[in-house]
């Protein structure tokens, strides 16, 4: 007897630790497109969406082998089954028949402009973005790609040949680095953003990694960095100099000992940047203020057509495309509509035709130029249990076109030493910021202020991908790319 029930419990305990594992997998169309930004679910409050490729990888530890798992996107038929069933493998899932779309078309229930007056009229009461805690994963990519660099000193009173020849040689370095340099940096954390209002939030990062080969660093800070490095090295750091660039005095007097002058905030492990950067991207998605998404909100600098209709198990939604009526829109894409609640589920948008952001162009005065190009995103929303929508899944990339060219003289205030050199740079910063919100809750004003919030991240430094380092979180799963990166030595 003692036997049978020790076989008994020997299998139970098999059949659990059978299920505590990672899942992972892919999911595609009947044609074996990826599909992005499908959900997978176990349970009613746990899952992960798939990233860009259709991939995902989901924790199933401490689940019953009877609990169900259903993978679903908005436009193709959910498929369900129990967990004993769920392994890693490619899921397809059938394009969901609009049986009911003819009708609709004959029957016509509501116009687009009925469509957008309730969407607009019930975006209080669907979404809420105070006096919230998220759960968060962030994951940040950026590199550049260098079109031109030229750095060269043509005229000093202070260096000898040799030393003209030394700086000169750096400077052709740092140039090659510029245009040579193919590597990309990742930049991913786990926290908690707290949020009391739209002007305040607080940021606690549980976890901190970054993918980065450190002699290929091109964010703007390291090149600003490397600039003043070279200059350190070459200039005397003990004097006093008045530095000028193009027609206009920059300083009266600079000193280039590091301690002393090193005033630039650490953007990169800088928390109020990050938490400012996320905070910035719930509020944009969140229409608690003035929103990225006007796109929604102003009706009149915008076309709309209802394109098609689909469903979410029996929401019926709305398909909804939109493009620019006036000059002064800047998007254009596609959204999609509750027929229940009018709330906005999920919407993508990027630049329209000739449309750029933030510029700045004194390139024949002051040999500067720069635009914002290429701006797109994408946004999933999530009901909860009170009705209240929020961001589950947001991302935003954009590119940064700049042009610098102009003549800078450092002066020595003590003598007539001088070091003039010609800075001359161009290329595109290419950015993309990914925030999976894995769960939330409301706060009461003095959690809030309780919360503690730390002055910089602590990052640890990967040289190559790690598959297990986020296993204990369902975070988004990488692209191939970031799974591929490795520092070579």
């Amino acid at each position: 007897m003692l036997k049978k029930s020790l076989s008994i419990l020997f299998i139970l305990g098999y059949i659990y630790s059978g299920f505590a594992q990672q899942v992972s997998g892919k999911v595609v169309t009947k044609t074996n497109e990826p599909i992005p930004f499908a959900t997978i679910q176990i349970g009613p409050n746990y899952g992960v969406i798939t990233n860009e490729e259709g991939s995902f990888s989901i924790d199933t530890e401490g689940f019953k082998a009877s609990d169900s798992v259903h993978i679903s996107c908005m436009g193709f038929e959910k498929i369900g089954f129990e967990l004993q069933e769920f392994s890693s493998k490619t899921f397809k899932l059938d394009e969901q028949v609009n049986e009911l779309y003819e009708v609709y078309l004959t029957n016509k229930p509501l116009t687009i402009d009925s469509i957008m007056y309730y969407v607009n009229r019930n975006l209080k009461s669907n979404y809420k973005n105070n006096l919230v805690t998220y759960d968060i994963f962030s994951r940040r990519t950026e590199y550049i790609i260098g079109k031109d660099a030229d750095f060269e000193i043509d005229k000093s009173t202070g260096f000898k040949k040799k030393q003209l020849e030394a700086f000169n040689k750096d400077f052709d370095a740092l140039e090659r680095s510029l245009l040579n340099n193919k590597s990309k940096q990742y930049t991913e954390f786990v926290g908690k953003l707290n949020i009391k209002d739209v002007e305040s939030s607080k940021l606690e990062v549980d976890k901190a990694i970054r993918l980065l080969d450190e002699r290929n660093d091109q964010s703007v800070e390291n090149l600003a960095e490397k600039g003043q490095e070279l200059i350190l090295k070459h200039l005397d750091k003990d004097k006093i100099y008045t530095v000028k660039s193009g027609w206009f005095k920059v300083s009266d007097s600079v000193s280039l000992d590091e301690e002393k002058n090193n005033k630039m905030e650490d953007t990169i492990n800088s928390l109020k940047f990050i938490r400012n950067m996320v905070q910035k991207m719930v509020n944009d998605h969140g229409f608690s203020s003035k929103t990225i998404l006007n796109f929604i909100t102003d009706t009149r600098k915008y076309e709309y057509e209802i394109k098609d209709i689909t469903f979410i198990g029996s929401e019926m939604v709305y398909v909804i495309e939109y493009a620019p009526r006036r000059g002064s829109a800047d998007f254009e894409g596609t959204f999609y509509v509750s027929n229940e609640t009018f709330a906005i589920l999920r919407a993508d948008y990027k630049f329209a035709k000739g449309r750029i952001g933030e510029k700045l162009n004194l390139k024949l005065l002051l040999g500067i130029k720069y635009i914002e190009q290429n701006k797109r995103g994408f946004v999933i929303y999530k009901k909860h249990k009170d009705g209240y929508y929020s961001p589950n899944y947001m991302t935003d990339q954009l590119d940064r076109y700049f042009y610098v060219d102009r003549p800078i003289k450092f002066k020595d205030n003590n003598s007539r030493e001088k070091v003039s050199f010609d800075f001359k740079v161009e290329g595109i910063f290419k950015e993309k910021n990914e925030i999976l919100v894995m769960g939330e809750k409301d706060i009461t004003p003095s959690e809030f202020n309780a919360t503690k919030e730390k002055r910089k991240i602590d990052y640890e430094t990967l040289k190559a991908f790690n598959p297990n380092y986020w296993k204990d979180y369902n975070v988004l799963e990488p692209l191939k790319e970031m799974k591929e990166f490795k520092v070579v030595d």
